[in-house]
């Protein structure tokens, strides 16, 4: 079996590459291991800059159709009471990804890709002068062109020894719905709280639910008890307003999401010819909120630059060069401000600090929600190819 493009991942960067692939007359197969719908821990913020690329998919009207929640205030607060809100630049949607990367994935194929879920790739082989190989399902598969959308950490990182799969990181994740009283109060609004050694993200998802998610320390972990919900009480609840929010809530989700050595270290954007996309390329620090936009905005760069390249209008050395020079010129100030963000967060001195200093001065707290995304007017008056 032989194809232009063989992308590994059905999440968002993925989908949205291998649609646009397609629809510039590429044979792509897009190989996803798990089935859909499926959970996957994500805030489920769907910022502008977001929406942007969905209207460029022709999805946005569907998911405003399927209940995504409008967002348009920010609160955040810290563990010693502080508190402050701002209104945010462009009205966000909150929307679950258990819906979501299913209805992407059928936007997909119906574009014409070959979608697999359910499919693992394995024996991945090859370069970007000569092609790949690769084992997809029973498969061999011949591909032109590889694409890695499979996420923070894969198999396949291991299997083309990323450097930042030898380093350690302390930090944990999980994610839940909850529903009930709370979820009225919160209302349009994404709360960030603040806790010693962790803080979390509350956002309005369809079904009058609330995503619940948050990142901590392993040590935070397991000093309380190992278990997220010992995590959510003993650590997290040491904030009063995340406090009182969590008695009017009550977890609808099975179980919770969970990842550790969750990776936020800089990544390579190739690896042995791979093109690295979504949070395959690098992952922002939750707290910002934009993690889904720069994973669909990864997949706007880089597929004029890989179509041109299956066409033969640019060398293997010029796409590489372009993808890169794209994504650090469009990420690399908002990943550093993210990476200060979350240091500070950890914090409760700095985290106090940086929730007054936001309330004393607004335009600082529209500079940081402004800093860790991109610019939505400029991405409407871009064509892909720009």
């Amino acid at each position: 079996m032989s194809y232009d493009a063989l992308v590994i991942g059905g999440g968002l960067s993925g989908c949205s590459t291998a649609y646009q692939l397609a629809r510039d007359g590429h044979d792509v197969l897009l190989a996803e291991q798990s089935t859909y719908p499926r959970q996957k821990l994500c805030g489920e913020f769907l910022s502008p800059e977001a929406q942007s690329s969905f209207r460029r998919l022709g999805v946005l009207d569907d998911v405003r159709a399927a209940g995504a929640e409008p967002i348009d205030q920010a609160c955040l607060t810290a563990s010693s009471g502080a508190t402050t809100s701002h209104s945010l630049p462009d009205v966000a949607l909150g929307f679950s990804r258990y819906r979501l990367d299913q209805m992407l994935f059928q936007n997909a194929c119906m574009a014409g890709v070959d979608g697999r879920p359910g499919t693992r790739v394995t024996n991945v082989h090859g370069s970007l002068r000569n092609g790949f190989g690769a084992t997809v399902g029973g498969d061999a598969v011949e591909a032109r062109l590889v694409v890695g959308a499979y996420g923070r950490r894969g198999r396949l990182d291991r299997t083309l020894e990323r450097p930042f799969m030898s380093e350690t990181t302390p930090y944990v994740a999980f994610k839940a719905h909850y529903a009930g009283p709370a979820a009225t109060d919160l209302g349009n609004t994404i709360e960030l709280h603040s806790s010693p050694g962790a803080y979390c993200g509350l956002s309005p998802v369809e079904d009058n639910r609330i995503n619940v998610c948050w990142i901590g320390h392993t040590d935070a972990l397991t000093e309380a008890g190992g278990t997220p919900e010992g995590m959510l009480n003993t650590t997290l609840r040491q904030n009063p307003a995340l406090d009182e929010l969590l008695t009017g809530l009550t977890r609808v989700s099975d179980r919770f999401e969970a990842v550790s050595q969750v990776p936020l270290m800089p990544k390579s954007r190739f690896a042995d010819g791979v093109c690295m996309i979504g949070d395959a390329a690098g992952m922002i620090a939750p707290l910002c909120g934009d993690g889904m936009a720069m994973a669909l905005r990864t997949a706007d760069l880089v597929s004029p630059l890989a179509s041109d390249f299956l066409n033969g209008r640019l060398s293997t050395r010029t796409f590489r060069t372009s993808y890169e020079r794209a994504w650090t010129d469009t990420f690399g100030p908002r990943m550093r401000l993210g990476r200060w963000i979350h240091a500070a967060a950890f914090r409760p001195g700095a985290a106090w600090a940086l929730v007054q200093s936001c309330r004393a001065l607004p335009p600082l707290a529209r500079w940081i929600i402004r800093g860790t995304r991109g610019r939505q007017g400029a991405l409407d008056d871009a064509s892909v190819a720009g």
